[in-house]
């Protein structure tokens, strides 16, 4: 791992800095820094101001304020001011200011973005359309079954 030239490996705590970081064949239990690069590697949660990147590696929820890419890689809930891409990689939510690019092998549970772009090979199971339809339709059953239990008392 190298946080803004310095290189070190194996489990760390936390990593904070107010640069970049590189992560490679490393266990981090959170990282808080401007740019991330992750390789071969996990994170527990992570918070960046700008771009973060993972080849091969993963983490659990994620902020950025930029791209995010993930390539052989996934993560939990995701949220980005920026677009979000996956290549063989996947996530179960992801809340991106931008847009969402599902490449090959990609998947994504719930995809709320002003753009949503599945690929070949690609699966998104809920996008903005789809997410507002369940919403409205599970609001619609609560509010009848509900109506329901009221005239029977």
């Amino acid at each position: 791992m190298e946080t803004n030239g310095h290189g070190s490996s194996g489990l760390l705590k936390t990593v904070e800095a107010a640069g970049d970081v590189d992560i490679e064949r490393a266990l981090v239990g959170a990282v808080s820094a401007r740019d991330v690069s992750v390789k071969q590697a996990a994170v527990g949660a992570m918070m960046a101001s700008g771009d973060v990147r993972f080849d091969r590696g993963g983490s659990g929820p994620l902020m950025a304020g930029g791209n995010v890419e993930f390539h052989q890689g996934g993560c939990g809930p995701v949220l980005t001011a920026g677009s979000v891409s996956f290549e063989q990689g996947g996530c179960q939510t992801v809340i991106a200011g931008g847009g969402v690019t599902v490449g090959d092998r990609g998947f994504v549970g719930l995809a709320l973005s002003p753009r949503v772009e599945v690929q070949e090979g690609g699966r998104v199971l809920l996008a903005l359309p789809q997410a507002a339809a369940f919403g409205a339709a599970l609001g619609l059953v609560a509010g009848l079954l509900l109506r329901s239990r009221r005239g029977k008392g």
